[in-house]
């Protein structure tokens, strides 16, 4: 069978399977017309509203990402949530410092780690694309007032498999409350918090791309994020600095965060 026929075969299968479950479901809980048109209603103002995958993703992205990680190798994927831009400028290292404006506010965190294969090989020219919420929990190119690609960049492990970059240390924030999603939520009596992350592509054409999304170890909301991604995995120590030497060494002047993670990327594998 081609893979085509392949795909049109999985379409029918689970599109078929879900028409069926939401007519058993509409059956059970008897849905009225005018609820089912209050639903798509609700799902067309989301996107209408800039929210785009938002609603979907609160409530399904990470159990979609979690059968993805049944039985793979290497580092857990994680959700990657509506905020992902493509084409984040590229640093330069060793040390490489995310694009911020010069009165940036926040701790300054030294994130930093390494990237092996599953054989325990250093990664060297793996790229890590990274991104994640400024100091008051927004994001550039989606909020507003925020230069463009502010705390996005993309920068690659050196030959020996190792990564350093400087940014800043993000918050817990609240996803879009005042939208359709929120709505839903507010209905459900549920907050609208996720803890600090960290966002992360990985990328190398020996290996496969990977998604990730790390948290912070004591931080808020880990045991109730809004969108249920917090994973084993996926949450890493925080060690504050005040070594002198240590801070001039990453052009500082005032005590910063120290963060690791250890990437583990799976061999590709032709489709």
């Amino acid at each position: 069978m081609s893979d085509l026929g392949t795909t049109e075969t999985r379409i029918r299968t689970v599109v078929e399977d879900l028409e069926q479950v939401l007519l058993d479901f509409i059956r059970k809980h008897q849905i009225t017309h005018s609820e089912y048109r209050g639903a798509t209603d609700l799902i067309i103002d989301s996107i209408k509203a800039g929210e785009e995958s938002l609603l979907f993703d609160v409530f399904f992205e990470a159990e979609a990402t979690d059968v993805g990680n049944l039985g793979r190798d290497g580092s857990p994927e994680a959700i990657e949530g509506p905020f992902y831009l493509p084409g984040a400028p590229l640093l330069t290292g060793p040390l490489n410092v995310m694009p911020q404006r010069p009165d940036e506010k926040g701790q300054p965190l030294l994130f930093h780690g390494t990237v092996t294969g599953t054989d325990g090989k250093p990664v060297g020219g793996a790229e890590l694309d990274l991104w994640h919420a400024d100091a008051d929990g927004l994001y550039s190119n989606i909020h507003p007032n925020i230069p463009d690609y502010n705390l996005r960049g993309r920068f690659t492990s050196e030959p020996d498999g190792t990564f350093r970059v400087r940014t800043i240390l993000p918050p817990p924030y609240e996803i879009p409350k005042d939208g359709p999603t929120g709505t839903v939520l507010r209905a459900l009596g549920r907050h609208f918090f996720r803890p600090a992350h960290l966002h992360l592509k990985l990328r190398h054409r020996d290996y496969e791309e990977m998604t990730s999304q790390l948290y912070f170890q004591g931080g808020e909301y880990l045991d109730n994020d809004v969108a249920g991604a917090v994973r084993d995995g996926l949450v890493i120590a925080l060690h504050t600095v005040d070594d002198t030497a240590q801070i001039a060494e990453q052009g500082l002047n005032r005590p910063y965060t120290d963060a690791r993670y250890d990437f583990v990327l799976a061999p590709a594998t032709d489709v």
